[in-house]
């Protein structure tokens, strides 16, 4: 029995990524016309010689759109240099439970939730690329991949460091939140980036995503340091699944309906210490290390995390939830679970932005960015969450968590808002430290701005 285990351990990765590597749902189709003509680096030059390096073959083109965007001048090669900048400030209030068990959680704190730059690009039209480094984290980067466009079999394909395609908010960028942080369940369950191949397209004229992904679980590079040491400390691996829809898509996304269902296995070892798992979060708030709700390191062979996902468009009106449900094969098998639910509503009649090929939401743009002079005041959204966290199973006690945010969003431009969220946390039945019914008030606003 256990070897049988342990081929099907060894032989589920090398089949998915099989699967990476197939052809879209279909096959090719028989009637798709020649590919168009690629020239090699070396045919370019040449082509560039003979044409005798006039002014239309040469130099650069360089402008300002949304970042400073380089490119040669029939666009073989391009860079965009971006960057995102986030502020936070706040304060934390708790009573005398959470004090005693958590003494760093009270008091005003003021940090850099992002502060990076971003350097992507293409190369001819077969090739797309992305660094993107955080100094808000000690250097720690964030995006480092390539990935293949435009060629049959393996366009969309993705190779390096970057996001395992799983939940509908971890999947959106950081600045694209309608909160300013993720929920609960998101942060305890949901993977973030890992060290991986990834093949993540739309199909169906862009009602339908998927991806699928094997990724090592490694540290970050800021944790680590060298690249090699990032492989060699690497705890195990994971394979990730996610399938998205649109049924209903009017009016250019005014009016949509979004479902999505996310899978991922961790295989691990129980004998190896370096391979144990933990779930926990953040109350909503990187204003804090704390960790209110926290199962500490467990012991497995292995993990299955699902997750469903919905979100409804109507105007400026919009809902949005997910649920996760996680299971830990140990030496006692685990279950923990959680949820969230919100509502939006813009206030000057804007909408959510959704990108039917990503599967997921964009940054907002405001009808009338913020002009005074012309009476224009930018765009507002006000937004409720309700979030529930469940690490209590067994002899586990991480605690159950419930959070209320109410939020105000102040949209000045396209790629700059004012965020101000209060969250309300009810923390109880956690056992190290105890806690049996604790409560805090969070009250927290960032300055946010991306190019």
């Amino acid at each position: 029995m256990k070897r049988s285990k342990r081929l099907v351990t060894r032989i589920w990765p090398f089949t998915l990524i099989l699967l990476l590597l197939y052809p879209s749902f279909g096959g090719a189709e028989e009637d798709a016309p020649p590919p168009k003509e690629r020239r090699s680096w070396y045919d370019e030059w040449i082509f560039m010689a003979e044409e005798g390096f006039t002014e239309q073959y040469t130099g650069f083109h360089v402008y300002w759109k949304n970042g400073l965007n380089i490119e040669t001048r029939r666009k073989n090669y391009t860079l965009r240099i971006g960057g995102k900048l986030l502020l936070d400030g706040g304060d934390i209030a708790s009573d005398e439970e959470l004090q005693t068990s958590f003494p760093d959680l009270d008091g005003p704190a003021m940090n850099f939730r992002r502060m990076s730059v971003a350097l992507s690009g293409t190369l001819y039209d077969w090739l797309a690329y992305k660094l993107e480094m955080d100094f808000a984290n000690v250097k720690d980067i964030l995006d480092a991949w390539v990935q293949f466009e435009k060629i049959p079999y393996i366009d969309f394909l993705t190779l390096g460091h970057m996001k395992e395609p799983f939940s509908l908010e971890r999947w959106a960028s950081l600045t694209s939140l309608s909160f300013m942080e993720r929920a609960l369940p998101t942060n305890a369950f949901a993977p973030n980036r890992n060290l991986g191949i990834r093949r993540y397209k739309a199909i169906l004229d862009e009602r339908m995503t998927y991806g699928l992904g094997v990724f090592w679980n490694v540290a970050s590079f800021e944790e680590v340091g060298d690249l090699p040491d990032v492989f060699q400390d690497a705890r195990g691996f994971n394979v990730c699944a996610r399938v998205t829809g649109i049924p209903w898509y009017e009016e250019g996304g005014e009016k949509m309906l979004h479902l999505g269902l996310s899978y991922t296995h961790l295989f691990r070892d129980k004998t190896d210490v370096d391979m144990r798992v933990r779930f926990s979060s953040r109350p909503e708030s990187r204003l804090t290390e704390e960790r209110l709700a926290d199962t500490g390191q467990l012991f497995n062979d292995s993990v299955d995390v699902f997750n469903p996902e919905v979100a409804v468009v109507l105007g400026p009106l919009s809902f949005q939830g997910e649920y996760f449900h996680t299971f830990v094969n140990s030496y006692q098998n685990l279950q923990f679970w959680g949820y969230y639910l919100y509502a939006s509503y813009f206030l000057t009649g804007e909408h959510r932005r959704y990108g039917k090929r990503s599967g997921t939401f964009f940054e907002t743009r405001p009808i009338h960015p913020f002009h005074p002079l012309r009476g224009e005041w930018g765009g507002w959204e006000i937004l409720f969450r309700h979030s529930y966290l469940d690490l209590n199973d067994g002899r586990i006690r991480g605690g159950k968590e419930r959070n209320f945010t109410f939020g105000l969003n102040w949209y000045l431009g396209n790629r700059m808002r004012l965020k101000f969220n209060y969250v309300h946390v009810y923390l109880t039945d956690r056992a190290d430290p105890p806690v049996d019914n604790g409560r805090a008030d969070i009250y927290q606003a960032r300055f946010q701005f991306a190019f």
